[in-house]
């Protein structure tokens, strides 16, 4: 602080005293000559305004020192490695994103914005192997990290210290959870910055927590599964924590929750885990996974889950449900057939006469069938087209839920009108032609898919018989193909094709128990016909979209690549559906993909995507066919931490700390930053130089003006000049 008072410091000290005393000498005047009380308020209003008036004349002033922004910078240094884009907690946010929003100029309280406000240049770097500079005010955060180089992105700032002409490096401030894997050491990269006066600053990012492992996985990954026989699944936890955990384990099937339990593990044990038995109610593939609830310091999301593809074989005994409104030949043969093999359970449902039927089979009623739900305990139908209008609107309506979702079998005999009227598309073929043959009409029979090698099918001697009604397929659904057809014209009598997760078949030879009859050889092709039909039928549906199976690992960061093998309802590849994958990730983010046909595989659509966190992924793929109808499955994708980012990613805050103390810099934790913390700048930038003079401001005249105005008013008040 100094005074510009212009003239010699003796004058001003004389005009001091010479003030002081004539001063002295008023306020003794004013003692003598009026009350005291009087006197000294007119003492003091006197004295205050001489002060005032050397204030002006005396000139004071004070000097400010200032950071020259335009010489000096501030640094940021943002760790993006793979440590940081993981969860202390599991409903936390990643350690990236807790960052992120200080670093954003369009966030007003943003700490970012408030330091350019103050100081002007402010540099931004976000390192893992290497560091790189953010130009736009937003800070871009990588799908992926790396390893962690610190040490190497504090040295790089050094040298752009020592390169740069223009500005001096103020301060350093990083954002890091204080990992450093790769590269020099920063307490030795610290010293550099101690010796040449540069504080850093650090926040922690993280949360001091016992790290661990918890895993499970089933323990035998081909399991035997029969359908309608017990299925047993065991699974194995693992707990990797120094410390007991109490978690909560589920089994599913898809979505479906099959069981739930608690399990309590001791520090560093497994325990394997039986769960009740299963019963898959039809063969095919089925896709279980087990879940465990994992801590919130788990270090290895990934193997927090797993998923197991079995395959359920064909039952060892087949249950085949025969309907119709009235006694025929072929049932008999039929009946035969099918009931004398250990292999089928055969029922049957015949109207006998207006309010009579006849019921063969166990626990069966003497009526046709009223609950929807009564079709679902079989594995194939054999239905006569003439019995559909007998039965209600919601039990004709089930047995496409019975073919398409349960995946049931259902071969239908007779006209055609009831059943495309009742069952539509169900129905493998749209026209027949109705024929009376004057002599037999010999058919071929292919192999595939009713059939095998052991059949010797090129020696059957399948016709239509003279003499009785028969059915030739005029026109048949695209997706329907022919496996018995007429060896002259082609025309087929049996059509199949695939519904959902069904089978359905449509014969055109109801009167076909003519061959039984011939010879013993008829009898025996007759029987392995209806024998291969029905076992075909029960058997379940054929996979129509296989996809590729994700057990195995992929790490973070890696391409993931899906695939899906396509099968129309004819059983033949498919070649113009459109196939999506919406992949769900840990998060519970939805990212659509698209698959488009691999040429060099018939009916095989894939594409990839780049996981960029952690965990279990859920994969729903849809498949649509041009006539509209649609098929789902889900799979489930595990992606791995790798590296050295996996191995350790716990929270190094003694190292931050001792980073900032050894140059000089402060620490804080990021929960505690707001856009008021200052890092600390070094002792020895540019400042500027500004002098305020306190006689400029305008309070002092008018603090001048009052005390003058109320002694000149309390005089007069007195009456005194």
């Amino acid at each position: 602080m100094g005074f510009d008072w212009p003239a010699s410091s003796y004058l001003l000290v004389a005009i001091i005293a010479l003030l002081g005393c004539i001063l002295w000498l008023h306020g003794k005047s004013l003692l003598a000559n009026t009350q005291k009380s009087v006197a000294w308020k007119l003492i003091s209003l006197r004295l205050v305004s001489v002060l005032l008036f050397l204030l002006l004349i005396a000139r004071p002033f004070v000097d400010q020192n200032r950071l020259d922004k335009s010489k000096f910078k501030l640094s940021a240094l943002v760790d993006l490695s793979g440590s940081m884009d993981i969860r202390d907690d599991v409903k936390s946010d990643k350690r990236i994103d807790l960052v992120s929003s200080h670093l954003v100029d369009a966030n007003h309280d943003s700490w970012i914005g408030e330091q350019r406000n103050k100081y002007g240049e402010v540099e931004v770097f976000g390192f893992s192997e290497n560091r790189k500079r953010f130009v736009s005010g937003d800070l871009e955060i990588p799908s992926f990290g790396g390893k962690t180089a610190l040490g190497d992105a504090m040295s790089d700032c050094l040298i752009d210290e020592i390169d740069d002409d223009h500005f001096t490096l103020g301060s350093v401030v990083v954002f890091s959870d204080g990992r450093n894997n790769q590269g020099k050491s920063i307490l030795e990269v610290g010293k550099e910055f101690r010796d040449r006066g540069i504080p850093i600053n650090t926040v922690g990012v993280g949360e001091t927590r016992p790290t661990g492992d918890l895993s499970v996985q089933f323990t035998e990954r081909n399991p035997k599964a029969v359908a309608k026989e017990e299925l047993l699944l065991q699974a194995k936890v693992t707990n990797q924590f120094e410390a007991k955990v109490n978690a909560k384990m589920k089994l599913f099937l898809n979505d479906q929750v099959l069981q739930e339990m608690e399990v309590n593990l001791n520090a560093l044990a497994s325990k394997t885990i039986s769960f009740n038995p299963l019963i898959p109610k039809i063969a095919g593939n089925r896709r279980y996974r087990v879940e465990v609830t994992s801590p919130a310091a788990d270090v290895l999301p990934s193997n927090n889950m797993d998923s197991l593809l079995v395959e359920v074989k064909p039952p060892v005994q087949f249950s085949i449900l025969y309907v119709s409104n009235q006694p025929r030949v072929l049932y008999p043969f039929i009946k035969r057939a099918l009931s004398d093999k250990e292999l089928f359970s055969f029922s049957s449902i015949i109207r006998l006469g207006q309010k009579v039927f006849h019921a063969f089979g166990d626990d069966l009623k003497p009526d046709y069938p009223t609950e929807p739900e009564f079709w679902m305990k079989y594995d194939a139908i054999i239905l006569d087209t003439d019995s559909l209008d007998e039965l209600n609107a919601s039990v004709r309506a089930s047995l496409k839920d019975f073919v398409q979702k349960r995946g049931g079998g259902l071969a239908i005999f007779g006209a055609l009108e009831e059943a495309r009227e009742n069952l539509g598309g169900l129905v493998p073929v749209r026209e027949v032609e109705r024929v009376v043959l004057k002599q037999n009409l010999s058919l071929r029979t292919n192999e595939d898919p009713l059939f095998g090698p052991e059949d010797q099918v090129d020696e059957m001697n399948h016709f239509l018989p003279n003499r009785l009604p028969g059915f030739l397929v005029a026109r048949k659904n695209p997706a329907s193909r022919g496996v018995v057809m007429v060896k002259s014209t082609g025309q087929a009598v049996l059509a199949i094709q695939a519904y959902g997760a069904g089978k359905v078949a449509y014969w055109g030879s109801p009167h076909d128990w003519r061959r039984a009859l011939i010879d013993e050889d008829g009898n025996r092709e007759f029987e392995r016909f209806w024998q291969a039909l029905c076992q075909w039928l029960g058997a379940g549906g054929e996979e129509r979209m296989k996809v590729s199976d994700a057990d195995s690992r992929i790490d973070r960061g890696a391409e993931a690549n899906l695939s899906v093998d396509a099968l129309g309802s004819d059983f033949e590849p498919a070649m113009d559906a459109l196939v999506e994958a919406e992949v769900k990730a840990p998060d519970g983010s939805l990212q659509e993909v698209q698959l488009y046909p691999r040429g060099s595989v018939a009916g095989q659509y894939a594409g990839n995507f780049r996981p960029g966190e952690a965990g279990v992924y859920e994969i729903n793929y849809k498949l649509r066919f041009p006539n509209g109808e649609e098929l789902e499955k889900s799979s489930y994708l595990r992606v791995a931490r790798t590296g050295m980012e996996a191995k350790d990613t716990s929270f190094a805050e003694r190292d931050l700390r001792m980073l900032a103390k050894l140059t000089g810099g402060n620490y804080i934790h990021i929960s505690e930053l707001n856009a008021d913390w200052e890092p600390k700048f070094a002792d020895n930038l540019p400042t500027l130089n500004h002098r305020k003079n306190l006689s400029d401001a305008w309070p002092i005249f008018i603090a001048l003006f009052l005390a003058a105005g109320m002694e000149w008013i309390t005089r007069r008040q007195i009456g005194l000049r």
